[in-house]
C-alpha cells in the first residue's frame, strides 16, 4: 500500500469510473486497474462493487475511503510542517476586516506581533462582511475579522467580543432643552449598567458634564436614550444589505420609531463622519464608543434594544495554520476585547 493507492481510491470513488478517474490521474485505465486489484488483494476484501463500468464502493470500501482522505490530509499537513522548518522562509497572512475595524484595531495588534515576528509579511484587505466572506471561501484570504460565518462545517468562527450598538448624536443636533432643575427618574443613573438615562428634560451641556464626571470616576459612561425623543432630528442610515443597515431597522422597529431619514450609506466611517459635521444622527458599533473622542459627538443606547452580534475571528478548519498565524490569532484573543472593554 502506498499514497498513490490512497489517491486513486479517492479519486475512483468520487468519478465512479475507472476511465474517468484514469484521465484524472494522468495514468492509464489498466495500470489504475492493476493497483486497485493489488490493492484489495493486499487488505483482503473488495473496495469497490462492478456494475456496467459503474464503480460503487463497498461498505468496507466507504471506511476505507474515509481513512484514506483522513490520511492523505494528514500527510499533507506535515509536509507543510516540515517545510516551514526547514524553509525558514517569510510566509504570508491575508487579512480582512472591515474599515471600521482595521482603523480602530489593527495597529495594537501588528505592533505587538512585528515585535514577535519580522519575517512575516500581512496583507489587509478592507471590504464589506459578503466581499470578505467570498474572498474567504475562493482561498483569497486566510483569515478575517468580522461577524460569524454561518458555514459551520468548512470555517472556525471564533468569538472574540459580542458587540452592541451605539447612536452618535453630534452636539448640534442633541435635541434637549435647557438645563433641568433636577433630574426626573426618566434621567436617573442606572447604577448596575454604569449607564444613565436621558429624557427630553435633559440639555447637552447638562448631560456633558455628567458624562465628564463620570469618566473622571473611571466609569464608562454610555448613556441610554429613548428613540422617540429623536423624531424630529435627521438620521444617517447604512443601506438595507448592510449587516449593521439591518440591525438599525430592526432597533427602529422595536421601538415603534419611524426615523427622518435624511441620507443612506454604505460606509460605517462615512456615516461618522457625516453624523460629525452635524448633518444626522447615526447608528454606529460600540466600538466608535469605545475608541472615539471628540466634544462635538456624544454616544447613546437605545434603552429598548439590548441585541449584540458575534464578533470572530474566521478560518477555514481543518487545515495547517504555520506559527504566525497561530501567534497572529492569539493576539486578536487578547486585544480586541481588552479595546472593546476600554471606557
Amino acid at each position: 500500500m502506498n499514497w498513490n493507492q490512497l489517491q486513486y481510491v479517492i479519486t475512483i470513488a468520487e468519478e465512479k469510473s475507472i476511465t474517468k478517474a484514469a484521465q484524472k490521474l494522468y495514468i492509464s485505465q489498466p495500470s489504475l486497474s492493476l493497483s486497485i486489484q493489488a490493492l484489495e488483494k493486499e487488505t483482503g476484501i473488495p473496495l469497490f462493487e462492478r456494475n456496467r463500468g459503474e464503480m460503487k464502493l463497498t461498505y468496507a470500501g466507504s471506511l476505507f475511503y474515509e481513512w484514506a482522505i483522513s490520511t492523505l490530509h494528514s500527510h499533507t499537513q506535515l509536509e507543510w510542517k516540515l517545510g516551514d522548518i526547514v524553509s525558514g522562509s517569510r510566509t504570508l497572512i491575508r487579512l480582512g476586516l472591515s474599515p471600521h475595524r482595521s482603523e480602530r484595531l489593527l495597529a495594537p495588534v501588528l505592533e505587538r506581533f512585528y515585535s514577535m515576528y519580522e519575517n512575516c509579511d500581512i496583507q489587509i484587505i478592507e471590504q464589506p462582511t459578503y466581499i470578505l466572506r467570498q474572498m474567504l471561501e475562493e482561498d483569497k484570504l486566510d483569515l478575517i475579522l468580522d461577524i460569524s460565518s454561518p458555514d459551520t462545517i468548512n470555517y472556525e468562527s471564533e468569538l472574540l467580543v459580542k458587540e452592541s450598538f451605539v447612536l452618535a448624536i453630534p452636539d448640534s443636533l442633541c435635541p434637549f432643552s435647557d438645563p433641568p432643575a433636577h433630574l426626573s427618574s426618566s434621567a436617573a443613573l442606572v447604577s448596575d449598567s454604569q449607564a444613565e438615562s436621558v429624557s427630553e428634560t435633559s440639555n447637552r451641556n447638562f448631560f456633558r458634564n455628567i458624562v465628564k464626571s463620570k469618566k473622571e470616576e473611571g466609569i464608562s459612561a454610555t448613556p441610554q436614550i429613548h428613540l422617540p425623543a429623536l423624531s424630529a432630528v435627521p438620521f444617517i442610515l447604512l443601506s438595507e444589505d448592510h449587516d449593521l443597515g439591518k440591525i438599525s431597522r430592526k432597533i427602529c422597529e422595536t421601538a415603534a420609531f419611524h426615523p427622518n431619514i435624511r441620507c443612506i450609506c454604505t460606509s460605517s466611517n462615512t456615516a461618522f463622519s457625516l453624523a460629525r459635521r452635524g448633518m444626522g444622527i447615526a447608528f454606529l458599533p460600540e466600538i466608535y464608543a469605545r475608541t472615539t473622542s471628540f466634544p462635538d459627538i456624544h454616544f447613546f443606547t437605545p434603552d429598548h434594544f439590548h441585541d449584540t452580534r458575534d464578533i470572530c475571528a474566521v478560518y477555514r478548519k481543518n487545515i495547517y495554520h504555520h506559527a504566525q498565524f497561530q501567534a497572529l490569532l492569539a493576539l486578536l484573543r487578547e486585544i480586541v476585547p481588552a479595546i472593546y472593554r476600554a471606557a
